[in-house]
C-alpha cells in the first residue's frame, strides 16, 4: 500500500498540472486580440496560397489560349490568297513598322477630315 502522504502529493501535482492547463486555455480564450491576429495570419496565408494557385492556372490557360489563337491565325493566313499571305507574313515579322504605318494612316485621315470641315 502506498503512503497517504505520497498519494496526496501526487494528487496535488496532478491538480496543479490540470489547473495550469485550464489557466492556459482560459488565457488563450481571453486573449481576443491575439486570437484575431492568429486567425488573420492563417487567413492571409490561405488566401496567399489560393492566389498563387489561381495565378498558375491563369498562366496555363493564357498559354493554351495563345497557342489556340496562333494556330487559328496560322490557319487563317494559310487560307488567304498568296499575295495577301505574303503581306501578312511581312507584317508579322515587322510589327513596329506595321504600327508606324497604321499611325501614319490614322494621322493622314485625321488631317484630311479636319481640312474638310
Amino acid at each position: 500500500m502506498s503512503d497517504p502522504k505520497e498519494e496526496l502529493q501526487r494528487d496535488v501535482e496532478r491538480t496543479r498540472r490540470e489547473l495550469g492547463e485550464t489557466v492556459e486555455a482560459l488565457a488563450h480564450k481571453v486573449d481576443v486580440p491575439g486570437r484575431v491576429k492568429e486567425q488573420a495570419h492563417e487567413t492571409a496565408e490561405r488566401v496567399k496560397g489560393q492566389a498563387q494557385e489561381t495565378a498558375v492556372r491563369v498562366k496555363e490557360q493564357a498559354h493554351e489560349t495563345v497557342a489556340k489563337m496562333t494556330a487559328a491565325t496560322n490557319q487563317a493566313v494559310d487560307s488567304l490568297p498568296e499575295p495577301v499571305a505574303v503581306q501578312v507574313e511581312k507584317a508579322r515579322r515587322h510589327p513596329g513598322a506595321m504600327a508606324a504605318a497604321l499611325i501614319a494612316l490614322i494621322v493622314a485621315i485625321w488631317a484630311i477630315s479636319r481640312r474638310n470641315r
